[in-house]
């Protein structure tokens, strides 16, 4: 815990008061479980999806269990390609920081799976629907802080639609 300083204010009425600023920090070791697979693979550059071993159904996330038959899944690699469903800048920086803005999110239908993510795309303009793009991850860097896992991923446009 540290002591950043006291803060004076008034109230509406006129009444003075003072706030103490005080920064503290919480660290967490967090058990991905089952996702180990997912993250493994972008440590390697690789993405990777579930596919139920009763309907074949597929998930990017992944997922443990088929909400359908409930049949456990099992792990396969994507290509990494998929198309831009919709595109939007964003003026906002993402919860754990790492993205400087504003940065263009997209939701994104991936190739070899029966779903898709909405992740930051490298672009200074959002992409027309429809065009292709790539995984690019992102290795560790010892000069700066450590990054969160899903912040080393983001797509690369390879085909822009007309």
């Amino acid at each position: 815990m540290k002591f950043t300083g006291t803060h004076k204010f008034t109230t509406p009425e006129g009444q003075e008061y003072s706030l103490l600023g005080i920064e503290m920090t919480q660290r967490y070791r967090h058990t991905v479980g089952f996702s180990d697979p997912f993250y493994q693979g972008i440590d390697q550059g690789l993405l990777r999806a579930t596919r139920c071993s009763g309907c074949g159904a597929s998930w990017f996330p992944p997922r443990r269990y088929c909400p359908e038959d409930q049949s456990e899944t099992v792990w396969y690699d994507l290509s990494g390609t998929g198309r831009i469903v919709a595109a939007t800048r964003v003026h906002i920086p993402p919860p754990f920081g790492g993205v400087k803005v504003p940065y263009v999110l997209a939701s994104i239908r991936l190739d070899g799976v029966d779903g898709g993510i909405t992740h930051r795309v490298l672009t200074e303009e959002p992409p027309e629907s429809g065009s292709l793009v790539v995984a690019r991850f992102d290795g560790a860097d010892p000069d700066r802080p450590p990054l969160h896992p899903l912040l080393r991923l983001a797509f690369e446009i390879q085909e822009t639609t007309k």
